[in-house]
C-alpha cells in the first residue's frame, strides 16, 4: 500500500496553524475574548499559516509519491520523537533561561519551564518531522534511482 501524496502536507499545515494560534495568543496576551478577538485570531492564525505553508509547498515540495506506508511510517514515527525530545529540550532551557530572570527561583521556574517545554513541543514537532521526513524519504529514493 502506498502512502498518500499529501500526508506529510496535512500534518504539516495542521502543525503551523497550531502554532499559530499559540503564538497569536501568546502576542494578544490578556486581550478581552469577544467575538471580534476570535475573528482576528482565526484570521491571522490562517494568514501566517497560510504562508508557512505556501513557502513550504511551493515547487512541489512535501509530496510523499511512490513510498510504501511500512517505510513511511517508520521514518516519520523515528523522526517525530527525535524531534519532539530535541524540541522540547530547547524549549524548556530558552523557556527556563525567562522565566528565571523573572522569578529568580530555580526549582518552580524549571518545572513552569518544562511543562511549558513538553506541551508547545507537541504542536511544534509534527511540522518539523514532516519536513525532515521528507527530506529524508526524498534521499533515499534519489539513491535508489
Amino acid at each position: 500500500m502506498k502512502t498518500p501524496i499529501h500526508s506529510l502536507r496535512i500534518v504539516f499545515a495542521l502543525s503551523t496553524l497550531a502554532c499559530s494560534v499559540i503564538l497569536v495568543l501568546f502576542v494578544h496576551g490578556r486581550a478581552q475574548w469577544t467575538p471580534e478577538f476570535w475573528l482576528q485570531l482565526l484570521a491571522t492564525s490562517l494568514a501566517i499559516s497560510t504562508t508557512a505553508c505556501f513557502a513550504a509547498f511551493r515547487k512541489g515540495k512535501m509530496q510523499v509519491i511512490d513510498v510504501p506506508l511500512a517505510d513511511f511510517v517508520g521514518v516519520f514515527v523515528r523522526q517525530l520523537l527525535v524531534t519532539y525530545v530535541a524540541s522540547a529540550i530547547a524549549l524548556s532551557a530558552i523557556g527556563w533561561a525567562f522565566i528565571y530572570l523573572v522569578t529568580r527561583t530555580a526549582p518552580n521556574s524549571l518545572a513552569l519551564a518544562i511543562l511549558a517545554g513538553s506541551w508547545l513541543s507537541l504542536w511544534l514537532a509534527p511540522g518539523i518531522a514532516s519536513v525532515t521526513s521528507w527530506r529524508k524519504l526524498r534521499a533515499v529514493r534519489k539513491s535508489d534511482a
